[in-house]
């Protein structure tokens, strides 16, 4: 039995949300095809594992948090009474035996790891259009000239480098350096306390979308001009309708998870390959009791092994007694092949070299995300690898099929010429959806 509607929204992340509440106004009937058996995408909150204590497993916080948000009143709203989670106090940057760094070496660290990035900031302003190389290669004699061959300013400076490459989910090796810092938006972030992906839950159940999880689509075929077909896996109704806007993540697209017919134009197609795709991986550990200290709320490590390795950590004070370590680029890579208690032995023997002195018992509770092998994301969000630029994503977001198919999502988030524009964040993703809803009802609501 078929079904026919005015509009299709594959995907219910932020931006398949957002362009459903956009079509509300109207009197376009729609739906929202999820092939998960939830709403909210990478944005994912985890209720049940450590009890009461909500966890994200994809998006922690609210990137660029202000009224300009398009979040920002749904997380005021929201945000009332909840359970805090937050984590509060000090921030402790560590080397990798566990002892602080030396002021000393913080100042000469922070002084040369500003040169390396004014000189990388230059570049980027002034490369020529067709002009780019990777970070990784374009500071490289810089970052040699400059950093000592070994000891702690060497691998405090990697700390901060590293830092870029986790924001990016990407190693410098595959980031474009002419588009370094472009799209990050203005502002502080906010981490959601009670969980992003808890947050766009309650944003579909007070817009009471029409929703159909465990619904994946497998093919889009436009070829008739009147109406698209659009078919279900394990499903042999047809759904057609007039227009259709795609919110799939950019992982999926470069895996051509869907396939068209008539198949894509050749400009779309490169654009899907030009554009990168991060990988940020948690690993997330509960302990029974709080061995570290109770005012800690994150701590950054140097590894003399290699930059970037068990970077970042965030701590959940007691009752919850949880730390978050994220991984990101090549080294969330290895660690996704392996199995659960091969990356539980990397992360205890991590934790026992960070707290040397003290007796540290196996978790309670532990998960880990494989955000790479998830079928339905293949990572984590968009990134300028080397010659992709903000005109890939203009590309990325242009309508196909003579305007019936519209783009939208993290990585399809176009430029609007402020400072607040940002990509491959959960309310760029959202603004992306707005504005293709948008676009379909300018174009059967007022043609």
């Amino acid at each position: 039995m078929s079904v026919d509607v005015d509009v299709v929204i594959i995907g219910a992340g932020a931006a398949g949300l957002a362009a459903g509440i956009g079509l509300q106004s109207t009197n376009l009937t729609f739906l929202i095809l999820e092939a998960r058996n939830r709403v909210g995408g990478r944005a994912h909150t985890d209720l049940e594992t450590f009890t009461p204590i909500p966890i994200d497993l994809g998006a922690s916080w609210i990137h660029s948090y202000g009224p300009k948000n398009a979040l920002y009143n749904y997380h005021k709203s929201f945000d009332k009474d909840q359970t805090r989670t937050r984590p509060v106090g000090k921030r402790l940057r560590l080397d990798y035996n566990g002892q602080p760094f030396s002021s000393e070496t913080l100042f000469h660290a922070k002084k040369i790891y500003s040169k390396i990035f004014q000189h990388l900031q230059l570049y980027s302003y002034n490369a020529k259009k067709d002009q780019d190389q990777s970070i990784e290669q374009f500071i490289q004699s810089k970052y040699q000239r400059l950093v000592p061959t070994d000891g702690p300013i060497k691998r405090l400076v990697g700390l901060f480098v590293s830092g870029s490459e986790q924001y990016e989910g990407s190693n410098f090796t595959d980031l474009s350096a002419k588009q370094y810092g472009i799209g990050s938006g203005s502002g502080g972030d906010r981490w959601v306390s009670f969980g992003y992906g808890n947050l766009l839950e309650r944003i579909a159940n007070k817009h009471n979308l029409p929703i159909r999880l465990n619904t994946l689509v497998i093919q889009i075929d436009t070829t008739d001009p009147e109406r698209i077909a659009i078919t279900i896996s394990n499903d042999p109704a047809i759904i057609y309708c007039r227009r259709v806007i795609i919110t799939i993540p950019l992982g999926c697209l470069k895996r051509d998870t869907i396939s068209f017919v008539p198949s894509l134009p050749e400009w779309k197609h490169q654009a899907i390959q030009q554009m990168g795709m991060g990988l940020m991986n948690k690993l997330i550990v509960q302990f029974s009791q709080n061995f570290w200290d109770h005012n800690l709320r994150s701590f950054s490590h140097a590894c003399n092994e290699r930059r970037g390795r068990f970077r970042f950590t965030i701590c959940i004070p007691p009752p919850a007694n949880i730390l978050i370590l994220f991984v990101t680029g090549t080294f969330a890579r290895e660690l996704e092949i392996l199995t659960d208690t091969q990356i539980l032995e990397q992360v205890m023997k991590f934790l026992r070299q960070i707290f040397p002195r003290t007796t540290i018992l196996d978790p309670i509770n532990y998960k880990f995300t494989r955000w790479l092998q998830d079928p339905l994301a293949y990572g984590s969000y968009s990134n300028f690898a080397v010659h992709a630029s903000p005109h890939t994503i203009e590309q990325l977001a242009k309508e196909t099929s003579d305007g019936r198919v519209q783009w939208a999502g993290e990585h399809a988030n176009i430029d609007d010429g402020t400072k607040d524009w940002s990509y491959a964040c959960v309310h760029s993703a959202f603004q992306s959806g707005q504005r293709a809803a948008k676009t379909v009802r300018d174009q059967l609501c007022f043609s």
